[in-house]
């Protein structure tokens, strides 16, 4: 396989399919998340390898002190440097919202010590998990189409695309987002509450932002996500992602969502497949099992 003009680097937030995040892709590269058990690194931020993992996951979850930490310098300066050796020159960076993480400021510091090796650019998302996911998949999706071979082109491109991107998730309760430190504006939502499902966003600036919580039952409030999501996109075609975590209300999400968007063509005028993600491990520390949630991509 050729290498790729420019390779993305992107962190584990991103909760990209598990097909792609296990591949050998040349044109991603994934730094990983750690999680903290009882103030010991636990775990990275990796798919699941077995059931019995998964299940002390779970466990970890609801009977630990569990927290995550952001890929460090030298996490970034491992990757940059293989990238280099390998002959790479030009490196884009999309890490988690800079507001949510400081994996942003890792990845600039280690950015700093190849100045005169390589041109790596690193534009923040401006948000989490699927629609993260979703800058970086169209970003390699363009590359492979040969539309970009500078790393400052690509990056002004997913900077556009960021402000055309929207995300929504339904918890089933504000527990661990309040543990994680990460609800801020959500504080005085409902979660939880007489069958009542969270549902939040994200905002322009990259911080978590309540939608509403009023929606009770599972079957309301993904039909309200699925509503606002496309009144926010208008009659635009868009790309959409799906993200989940220990839930059984993923199909009925993407079958509201089928009647609700007009599907975005790549250059061929292939119809996008959505991608159906499972929320990574990192970002299920804070959102807790029982979540799911929707992404939509204006291309245009």
């Amino acid at each position: 396989m050729a290498s790729p003009e420019i390779v993305i680097v992107h962190d584990s937030a991103s909760s990209l399919p598990e097909s792609i995040r296990r591949a050998d892709n040349p044109g991603l590269e994934e730094v990983h998340f750690t999680i903290c058990v009882n103030d010991r690194d636990k775990w990275v931020d990796k798919p699941f390898d077995s059931s019995t993992e998964r299940a002390e996951f779970l466990k970890d979850l609801e009977t630990t002190r569990i927290a995550t930490s952001q890929p460090n310098i030298e996490a970034y300066r491992s990757v940059f440097s293989k990238l280099v050796e390998s002959g790479v020159t030009e490196i884009v960076v999309v890490p988690v919202s800079g507001l949510l993480s400081k994996s942003i400021i890792s990845a600039d510091t280690a950015a700093s010590m190849f100045k005169k090796q390589a041109d790596i650019a690193i534009v923040d998302s401006r948000t989490v998990s699927v629609g993260q996911g979703l800058l970086v998949m169209q970003a390699e999706k363009e590359v492979s189409e040969g539309e970009f071979s500078k790393a400052a082109d690509l990056a002004g491109r997913v900077e556009r695309l960021s402000k055309q991107l929207h995300l929504v998730q339904a918890f089933s309760n504000l527990e661990h987002l309040r543990k994680g430190g990460k609800i801020g504006r959500c504080s005085k939502m409902l979660g939880g509450l007489m069958g009542i499902k969270p549902i939040v966003g994200v905002n322009a600036k990259g911080q978590i932002e309540p939608i509403s919580d009023n929606q009770t039952g599972w079957p309301r409030s993904l039909e309200f996500m699925a509503e606002y999501v496309a009144k926010e996109v208008g009659q635009n075609a868009v790309r959409l992602a799906f993200v989940y975590f220990e839930s059984d209300q993923l199909d009925y999400l993407q079958k509201i969502a089928d009647d609700c968007f007009v599907k975005a063509k790549d250059g061929s005028g292939i119809e996008y497949e959505d991608l159906i993600c499972e929320q990574s491990m990192a970002i299920s520390v804070h959102s807790g099992p029982g979540v799911v949630g929707l992404g939509a991509l204006v291309l245009k």
